[in-house]
């Protein structure tokens, strides 16, 4: 009676198999790490970082597969380098790649991807993965830059006369993918 519970689901599994229907499915993990330190400063052009997904192995590896991206965060090191005034710090997305835009040109060419993160003036706030998730308020339109070419920028601007530096900053997903 035992053999006969198991032969019934193995001999299904081999069928499929012979057929090449067995789906194959998991997470990946896609870390791009942001270059460390770098400084945006109010009134300048500003330090766009141009990402591109398809550098990362396991991104590029699997990009065929991927089918949807269960999770994303931004972390880092954000420390406001004004001695006097606080910053209200938030990260845009350009979906085309481009880089090199004033802060007051974001809204026209790109989207508010996270923020805003409040930091003291001299202070350091440490974004961890957990932070990050509250802060999301375009986490569609990373999930479509993952899901579509990988190829964006991301400009980290503050308000008023800002003095930003980055550290240890990275963009993260989990995606899932299935053949």
């Amino acid at each position: 009676m035992k053999r006969l519970r198991v032969v019934g689901p193995v001999l299904a599994l081999s069928a499929l198999a012979a057929a090449g229907c067995f789906l194959i499915s998991g997470q990946f993990v896609v870390n791009y790490a942001l270059p460390s330190p770098f400084t945006v400063v109010a009134g300048t052009i500003l330090h766009g970082e141009r990402v591109d997904l398809n550098t990362i192995g396991e991104y590029n590896d699997h990009k065929s597969d991927l089918k949807r991206v269960d999770d994303l965060a931004l972390i880092g090191e954000f420390h406001n380098n004004s001695t006097t005034t606080a910053a209200s710090v938030e990260t845009w997305i350009v979906p085309d790649g481009n880089t090199g835009h004033l802060a007051s040109s974001l809204p026209s060419v790109g989207f508010r991807l996270w923020g805003p993160l409040n930091v003291a003036a001299n202070s350091t706030v440490q974004v961890d993965w957990n932070r990050s998730a509250g802060l999301f308020v375009g986490r569609q339109k990373l999930i479509d830059e993952i899901k579509g070419d990988g190829i964006f920028s991301l400009y980290v601007i503050a308000d008023g006369a800002f003095d930003v530096t980055v550290t240890n900053g990275a963009v993260i997903a989990v995606i899932g993918a299935a053949k």
